[in-house]
């Protein structure tokens, strides 16, 4: 399943710019790092509140996302693009001498539209995307050395609005936005079954360079 996973991220990511490459079709790198905060529902959300009460900070963390975008004069302003973005919250240290970290990616499609310049990479821009992807907990017992470990996988939703602020006479930009997203995602979990869900939000500043 994994391997199946990771194929299918790697056929995304490739096939966007092969194909605007082949078609003549300007296309644009986005690249950017960020922070940001998760907050969860449900069983993980009952998790968090355990943590809290044993001394755990909150799921703060940074972020990093790559998305190609083809964008060609006459859509005015609109790209199609494909990327991937991943979070990865800074280890949480418990009052008895546990760690709890996770992390997760998605790997989507999206859309990116500057409704005032008309011009990609220019202005005020809102962007969209839906991926697939992966979560993966782990709670580090440290005085026994021991793990609690599981990982989930589904639906990312991201929405966000932006900010592009052009450099020379070129396409390069800087990138400045505010994105959140929500994932609904299906895992095993040891004493409560297959199939379990989680669910969070997740909201970050990213900064970035698009060219």
């Amino acid at each position: 399943m994994k391997k199946i996973h990771m194929l299918w991220v790697g056929l995304i990511l490739i096939s966007l710019p092969s194909f605007a490459q082949k078609e003549k079709i300007p296309v644009y790198a986005h690249v950017a790092i960020g922070y940001g905060n998760t907050f969860f529902y449900g069983s993980l959300a009952e998790k968090e509140t355990l943590n809290d009460s044993r001394g755990y900070g909150r799921n703060q963390g940074s972020t990093l996302s790559t998305f190609f975008y083809a964008a060609p004069e006459n859509w005015k302003g609109l790209g199609v693009g494909s990327g991937i973005k991943g979070f990865f919250a800074a280890p949480n240290n418990g009052g008895d001498n546990e760690t709890y970290l996770f992390n997760y990616y998605h790997v989507g499609l999206g859309l990116k539209y500057y409704p005032f310049s008309k011009v990609f990479n220019k202005g005020f821009c809102v962007k969209t995307n839906v991926g697939f992807g992966q979560m993966t907990e782990k709670t580090r017992f440290n005085n026994t050395l021991t793990y609690e470990h599981q990982f989930a996988v589904g639906v990312t939703l991201l929405g966000g609005v932006g900010y592009s602020i052009p450099i020379g006479q070129g396409k390069t930009a800087i990138n400045i936005d505010f994105e959140a997203e929500y994932a609904n995602r299906g895992g095993d979990v040891t004493g409560l079954g297959e199939n379990q869900r989680f669910e969070n939000s997740h909201v970050s500043l990213n900064v970035g360079i698009g060219f």
